[in-house]
């Protein structure tokens, strides 16, 4: 096909559409590739440090804020959304995971649909166009993509917002090498006076509308961060072990999002009755046996030991303060050992103290150590 007219580009952005939602995404739109107009935003975010420890947010800044930088030749964006949408984060186990980590890795399965869309996107046009699928995996801003397509809007919680569908979504897009597409109006901000997430979120992590501070958000401290979880914050963890959804779970406009259909996101059999005490228990083979191919691996075992740790220590639950002894007693990970003193010395009581004692004895890593005296100077105040 040569380059085509407006009436053919019409067309093929309709059975993209078409096809796309019957690969399983939930919307789709086309749009000219451009330069997004949040490149000032990001970069003053960034300036103010709010990314925290992901420094690989600092790295090719011209190729997040243009995808035709960041690749070659592209022309246009398809920009897909994908409901995610689950009843509950908390599992009966008591692991509360974010939402859309509770089935499979969505970057392997969704790329795999986008390859059958660029496959589709080829056979349509007739030549070899150049494509280049992306789920969170290129350096994109990918949000603002779908803001820049009409596929939603940003809330104050920093998320788009989709009417009719929530906020409940993956953002993923191809680039394509071919003239398809067509500037979106912009979907109306609908938030209003509307203040349930920065009024809901337990860290204050959403210092402004539209600002997050990841140094604060659970999503941040429980997922990217890989030392430890600053002492002031593991109490507002709460019983978060992966992710957090608070800013989502109160936004009116999820009251009625559709729940996901798609087979991808449907919660493991293996989750429903895991324990944060039984997960404080893994070794690295029992690990890798339930998580294989999950969102969670992001986290890695001492992460996800660390978190389990903190929530251990904010149920309130002495009943667990032998058993975190011996684990502490067991645990390779000078990480999870200074969050499981942690724990044990924010539960309290006569047993916790014994236990902070023993491992004060044996224990070499001065991190550690420094928790233990914190931890002991807690019961003592309690």
């Amino acid at each position: 096909m040569s380059s085509p007219n407006a009436q053919e580009r019409a067309q093929l952005r309709e059975a993209i559409d078409q096809e796309a939602r019957r690969l399983g995404f939930s919307a789709c739109a086309v749009i000219p590739a451009e330069r997004l107009p949040s490149a000032r935003s990001y970069q003053e975010w960034l300036r103010e440090g709010r990314h925290g420890s992901m420094d690989y947010m600092e790295k090719y800044q011209p190729l997040r804020v243009d995808p035709r930088v960041l690749e070659e030749g592209t022309t246009s964006v398809v920009v897909l959304l994908t409901n995610y949408h689950q009843g509950s984060d908390r599992f009966e186990g008591g692991l509360r995971v974010a939402r859309y980590a509770h089935g499979d890795d969505y970057h392997d399965f969704l790329w795999d649909r986008m390859r059958e869309l660029a496959a589709f996107i080829h056979a349509e046009t007739g030549v070899e166009v150049a494509t280049r699928p992306a789920v969170d995996s290129a350096p994109l801003l990918e949000r603002d993509l779908a803001r820049m397509a009409g596929l939603g809007w940003v809330g104050k919680n920093a998320l788009l917002i989709r009417q009719g569908l929530g906020s409940f979504t993956i953002i993923s897009e191809i680039l394509v090498a071919m003239d398809l597409g067509e500037r979106a109006r912009s979907a109306a901000d609908r938030c209003g006076r509307c203040t349930r997430c920065l009024d809901a979120c337990p860290t204050g992590a959403i210092v402004s509308p539209h600002i997050i501070d990841a140094r604060r958000c659970i999503s941040y401290l429980t997922i990217e961060l890989r030392g430890p979880i600053p002492r002031r914050l593991r109490p507002l963890i709460g019983d978060h072990v992966f992710g957090c959804d608070i800013c989502q779970t109160v936004c009116p406009w999820n009251r009625r999002a559709p729940m996901s259909e798609d087979p991808g996101f449907s919660p493991r059999e293996a989750y429903r009755t895991l324990s944060p005490m039984e997960l404080l228990g893994f070794d690295h083979a029992r690990y890798v046996e339930v998580f294989r191919r999950s969102p969670m691996k992001r986290a890695k075992l001492a992460g996800l030991k660390r978190n389990a740790a903190v929530v251990v220590g904010n149920s309130g639950e002495r009943r667990h303060v032998a058993q975190l002894g011996s684990y502490m007693a067991a645990e390779e990970s000078a990480l999870v050992r200074s969050h499981i003193a942690w724990a044990l010395g924010r539960l309290g009581g006569e047993l916790a103290i014994e236990a902070l004692r023993e491992a004060r004895v044996r224990e070499s890593e001065p991190a550690v150590l420094e928790e233990i005296e914190h931890a002991l100077q807690m019961t003592s105040r309690g």
